[in-house]
């Protein structure tokens, strides 16, 4: 992603403005990002790629079947976790990238939320910009590749180390506030645009905008694009 790291910075009046809305454990953006690396390969410094963090999931319960929920938290969790991994397995075919479900425990009954990883990503913007997307793809691979339990704020420290960032500036930023009332602001933007479906990317061309719904291939990407410059 050698490529895709570079291009992060520029007047956005000359730009074309990318704007992802996501989640750090979406497998389906890990999935795309093969996508990006040719857009930017393409495009060059005139594509800015920027990231907006939209909570795919707030609580746990609002994707559990209703025999999940039944059960005592640890075990109804364990069983979504279960059919979760078979969901992520099903992405892997669609962008080629590897997934591994092996052990995969993202979420248990004290750990019910994806908002650590949409809060650590606002950290990582805070502590250090220019590493922000460097851990945004490492948190990715962490969970879903590595399957480590990126809902524990241990384990997000760790990732912010391996992506470069001083660990200690970055507990202050996820633990002190700034971090979620970030985050919060994303998913202020996320509503006002009516976003439903992640991940979904506006677009931004001179006056030009649009939105792109779910995941689009690379020639989708270059014509509409190339639509914006008309």
């Amino acid at each position: 992603m050698a490529n895709l790291l570079k291009v992060l910075t520029g007047d956005a009046m000359e730009k074309i403005i990318l704007t992802t809305f996501t989640d750090p454990m979406m497998g389906l953006s890990y999935e795309q990002e093969p996508v990006y690396e040719k857009l930017a390969a393409h495009f060059g410094d005139r594509l800015v790629f920027h990231y907006v963090m939209s909570g795919l999931v707030r609580d746990v319960s609002d994707f559990m079947l209703p025999e999940e929920k039944a059960l005592p938290a640890e075990e109804g969790i364990r069983l979504y976790n279960q059919r979760l991994a078979q969901i992520y397995k099903g992405e892997e075919a669609i962008g080629g990238l590897p997934i591994n479900m092996d052990g995969f425990h993202l979420f248990d009954a004290d750990h019910r939320s994806s908002s650590p990883l949409c809060i650590a990503y606002k950290a990582a913007e805070l502590c250090c910009p220019e590493k922000a997307l460097a851990f945004l793809l490492k948190l990715r691979r962490a969970t879903i590749v590595e399957t480590r339990q990126t809902t524990r704020t241990d384990e997000l420290i760790a990732v912010a180390a391996d992506a470069g960032l001083d660990p200690e500036q970055f507990r202050i930023f996820f633990e002190d506030g700034r971090a979620a009332e970030a985050f919060q602001k994303d998913l202020e933007l996320t509503q006002s645009l009516g976003i439903h479906q992640l991940p979904t990317v506006l677009i931004e061309g001179g006056e030009k905008s649009l939105l792109v719904s779910g995941m689009a291939s690379y020639d989708t990407f270059i014509s509409l694009i190339d639509n914006l410059d008309a």
